[in-house]
């Protein structure tokens, strides 16, 4: 098909994106997924990057254009194993224009040491600001539908938050928003605030393990 032109700036987009992502270490290697989509009159269309890409080194090959509406695979490789999610987004909250997953150490660390849907409950101005923003999706299979309804289910629960998150038990984090740069800002405070958190949780078990 003929690509619209807003496909090789979107495409610039989420690779300037990824690349940041990559840069301050919310994305590693293959992991990972972004998108973005095309604004009017292709609004029923998004860029999302393939399958198996380094997102810190992607080239315009590693790029698909799929329709919102039905997930068709319009333009590119292999899609995104986790496009449905990034679909299901779309479709539950039409004013999202941007789709962020990542495997944050801080966060997945913290997930293993504290109960997920209370780890950034902290006395800071920053949790108390950002973790509203951030629901929880229980553990389904990656790339799985139930995964993808699990999380746009939880984000509806946030009233709109722009921008927003979904933590998904086991997996990683889901960043949302009408603006590229937010959503990465987002992945950043919570990767941030997930730091804070185990920093004091080892200072308390440091001092429990003390002797007299």
């Amino acid at each position: 098909m003929r690509l619209p032109p807003s496909f090789t700036q979107a495409a610039e987009t989420v690779r300037a994106l990824c690349r940041d992502a990559w840069q301050t270490g919310m994305l590693r290697a293959f992991n990972g997924n972004a998108s973005l989509r095309l604004p009017p009159p292709d609004d029923d269309l998004l860029c999302i990057t393939a399958s198996g890409t380094a997102k810190g080194r992607l080239t315009p090959a590693d790029f698909c254009l799929a329709d919102v509406t039905d997930g068709t695979v319009l333009n590119g490789g292999r899609v995104s194993t986790e496009t449905a999610m990034h679909l299901a987004l779309y479709r539950a909250m039409p004013t999202v224009r941007a789709v962020l997953h990542t495997h944050p150490a801080n966060l997945l660390a913290l997930s293993l040491a504290a109960e997920e849907d209370n780890f950034l409950n902290m006395p800071l101005f920053e949790a108390q600001m950002w973790a509203p923003k951030l629901a929880f999706a229980p553990k389904q299979a990656p790339g799985s539908d139930a995964l993808a309804q699990s999380v746009a289910d939880a984000a509806r629960s946030l009233d709109a938050a722009d921008p927003g998150a979904v933590w998904m038990a086991g997996h990683g984090l889901c960043c949302f928003g009408t603006k590229p740069q937010d959503v990465l800002a987002m992945s950043e405070e919570l990767e941030h605030l997930a730091g804070i958190r185990l920093r004091v949780l080892a200072a308390r078990n440091g001092k429990e393990g003390e002797h007299p």
